[in-house]
């Protein structure tokens, strides 16, 4: 999910959609700290809290939601953020479901591979 949020990231930025501060030189940098440290800290406690801990999905889907979006608000009022036409707080929102739903698919499917793939080779 880290490669899936540099690039959204850096297209986003790059397309002008959304501003970071504080602001470098190399746009690439203005977005580590969320490339590689929340955006993957929340996609793996979202899994862990569904596929380790066996919580209610809709329940983890609500709560990561409310925390991400909270979150957003809370960098758009500090001016950590600053959106640009057309982009605002809905597409946001969009976003992160879409993201939590393609990272619940990716690892269910992965999951079932190394099933399959323990099963087939009898590896115990």
């Amino acid at each position: 999910m880290s490669l899936l949020s540099v690039t959204l990231n850096q297209i986003g930025m790059e397309w002008g959609f959304w501003t970071l501060h504080p602001q470098t030189v190399f746009i690439i940098f203005n977005s580590l700290t969320i490339d590689f440290g929340y955006n993957p800290s929340a996609g793996l406690i979202f899994t862990y809290f569904i596929y380790c801990k066996k919580w209610k999905r809709w329940k983890v889907y609500l709560g990561f939601i409310l925390f991400l979006n909270g979150a957003e608000m809370l960098a758009l009022y500090f001016s950590k953020v600053v959106y640009n036409p057309p982009w605002n707080v809905f597409y946001t929102f969009l976003a992160y479901v879409i993201g939590l739903i393609i990272l619940d698919f990716y690892f269910h499917f992965l999951k079932k591979s190394f099933r399959s793939l323990i099963n087939n080779h009898n590896i115990q």
